[in-house]
């Protein structure tokens, strides 16, 4: 392991697509940190709901650039190549950081092989703690309010991608490449940011979402020159973890594209069964989950008996 001994410098770099309504509380959760970034950067992507304006009177002190709608992943790409650190603390813009997270993500800067620091959410995601290119390939354990980036890890591999068809998930692109090429990623056991999720924010649109981690898939393979073998493994599992997760919101139609995909390369009794799902008519569909949920009742009631008894009894 090589130890640096000068101390890290650290640029945030936060895209805004009309966020006016709540990117100030986001930039407040930087300004509260127990350790102050070196500069803060924030680049409108194209808003049309004045938020470069309002950053700019009520955070002097906050780089803002302004560019036509390119998209998150063009945002960054801007940002980083303004930024001045050695380091890269991503955040989005409705999104909050807790005040000790770049205090606590610093130990891990030093050593020279790492690429990433990331850190749990409040809402916990698993993670090992060095994440590796099949534990990200198999599923993403990295949210992009929680990383530390180095700067030489974003260039050596050529930063975002920005093909829009990877809208919403061209943050795990660049996880699975930085991971490929050699750079360790450290998780910091530590939930230090909060996840806001704005109502009709980039990660709302589930269809969308949907198509773009198909999309991924084939991008990433294609950039990697992956084996073929683990690309249809993969992509035979997006299709079904996708398409139940569509129909689960009740977007019946591109539900029943990905679950027909995944039946015609791999037919089973289970994808027979939720492509038949996906025609029922929503009443049915709601039906099927009360009474799904009726019946899981008594084994979330027992259990949550179970963890009052063993509070009350600790």
């Amino acid at each position: 392991m090589i130890v640096s001994s000068n101390p890290p410098t650290i640029s945030v770099v936060l895209p805004a697509y009309n966020a006016a309504a709540f990117i100030g509380r986001a930039l407040d959760s930087v300004l509260a940190q127990t350790v102050r970034p070196d500069e803060i950067i924030v680049v409108d992507d194209g808003s049309t709901d004045g938020t470069a304006d309002l950053v700019e009177q009520r955070h002097p002190l906050v780089t803002v650039l302004r560019q036509p709608n390119g998209g998150p992943g063009a945002a960054r790409n801007r940002g980083v190549r303004k930024a001045v650190s050695d380091w890269i603390a991503l955040l989005d813009a409705d999104d909050v950081w807790l005040p000790e997270k770049l205090e606590r993500q610093i130990a891990f800067a030093r050593d020279a092989g790492v690429g990433i620091v990331h850190c749990s959410l409040l809402e916990t995601r698993i993670a090992p703690d060095r994440v590796g290119f099949a534990d990200l390939w198999r599923q993403n354990c990295i949210v992009n309010s929680s990383v530390l980036v180095r700067r030489a890890a974003w260039e050596s591999v050529g930063g975002c991608d920005e093909d829009t068809a990877l809208i919403s998930v061209e943050d795990y692109n660049l996880w699975l490449r930085i991971a490929y090429s050699g750079w360790d990623i450290v998780t910091c056991r530590e939930e230090l940011v909060a996840y806001m999720c704005e109502a009709g924010h980039l990660t709302s649109s589930y269809e969308r979402y949907a198509r773009a981690e198909i999309a991924n898939v084939e991008r990433v393979a294609e950039r990697l020159k992956l084996d073929s073998a683990i690309v249809n493994e993969k992509r035979l599992r997006t299709l079904d973890t996708q398409g139940k997760l569509l129909l689960y919101h009740r977007c019946a139609a591109p539900a029943r594209q990905m679950l027909i995909q995944s039946l015609l390369s791999r037919p089973s009794a289970s994808r027979v069964g939720w492509w038949i799902l996906s025609w029922l008519p929503r009443p049915m569909l709601e039906l099927r989950r009360a009474l799904r949920e009726r019946s899981l009742a008594p084994l979330l009631s027992r259990e949550t008996g179970r963890e009052q008894f063993g509070q009350r009894s600790g």
